[in-house]
């Protein structure tokens, strides 16, 4: 069975190690990432990702992938890939879903300030869990927003594990345990998946990590390729499109890099309140919640 995995999750654009263990003799698991790449500040740029991991969804079918399994936790595109015959598995999901058998109550605990909480509510109310969810607990703040491209943006310290900002989670995870009557805690960003476990053993508490879950799913199902509808083609053209018209226009609605191929930097694509010291083309991915 061959998995591929929708996005890295970090700002690298490599498979994150964690999801790169879980290939085995009969599975393998590999990385596509998405050709439009831009952080997700409100709904409007939501729908640009949502393009883009469908693509990438259709370019994982073309090469032969069995099932793709959406390395976010907002799940982005998820209804679209399936609709066009893609089997897929969603990191939010299959978080969410696995704390809701843990027991009736669960929080979420993010990295992501308290402007991004429009995509957990989308999570919640789609697969019909909101009042299973105790609260969204928010650790970061809207500055940290400013730093994403920066070296020590938010991701880039959870990548390393900083003391610091476990400790944070950590703070978050202990209030959410003794104020919210939970069972469980989610972690809100595949992001944060580096500290899953320290996370988990530190509070000796049930933590869910969706990206490994997701594609733990996919590797349960046993699934294998199946046809799709042909008609379901228009997304990569429209990406297509999209690409080669910046690197005719130079818009800066593409990769940024000028040559149409989407393998660029993401930083055309980043809103201008956050578009400061982002990093070289083809250094870095935009990471989005």
């Amino acid at each position: 069975m061959r998995i591929a995995v929708l996005g890295s999750g970090t700002t690298s654009r490599d498979l994150p190690a964690h999801l790169a263990a879980l290939s085995d003799a009969t599975t393998q698991v590999a990385i596509v990432n998405p050709r439009l790449a831009v952080f997700p500040a409100t709904a409007y740029e939501r729908l640009i990702v949502d393009l883009g991991y469908v693509d990438a969804a259709e370019e994982a079918h073309r090469g032969g992938f069995d099932a793709v399994a959406i390395n976010s936790f907002a799940d982005y595109g998820i209804g679209a890939i399936r609709a066009a015959g893609i089997t897929a598995f969603g990191s939010g999901e299959a978080a969410l879903r696995a704390a809701a058998k843990v027991g009736p109550r669960f929080s979420i605990v993010t990295i992501w300030p308290a402007s991004m909480a429009y995509l957990y509510d989308e999570r919640l109310r789609a697969l019909d869990l909101g009042t299973r969810c105790a609260r969204v607990r928010h650790v970061g703040v809207e500055s940290d927003l400013a730093t994403l491209g920066t070296h020590d943006n938010v991701m880039a310290q959870l990548h390393r594990g900083d003391v610091a900002m476990l400790q944070r989670v950590l703070g978050e995870c202990r209030a959410a345990i003794a104020q919210d009557g939970i069972q469980s805690i989610v972690l809100g960003c595949t992001c944060m998946a580096p500290i899953a476990t320290a996370v988990g053993t530190a509070l000796d508490f049930p933590v869910m990590e969706g990206s490994a879950l997701a594609v733990r799913a996919a590797k349960a199902s046993g699934t294998r390729a199946i046809g799709r509808r042909t008609s379901a083609t228009i997304i990569g053209a429209l990406v297509d499109a999209w690409l080669h018209r910046s690197a005719r226009t130079g818009d800066g609605t593409g990769d940024g890099d000028g040559d149409g191929d989407g393998d660029g930097d993401a930083s055309s694509l980043v809103p201008e309140h956050l578009h400061a010291n982002l990093p070289s083309a083809g250094s870095c991915d935009v990471c989005v919640p």
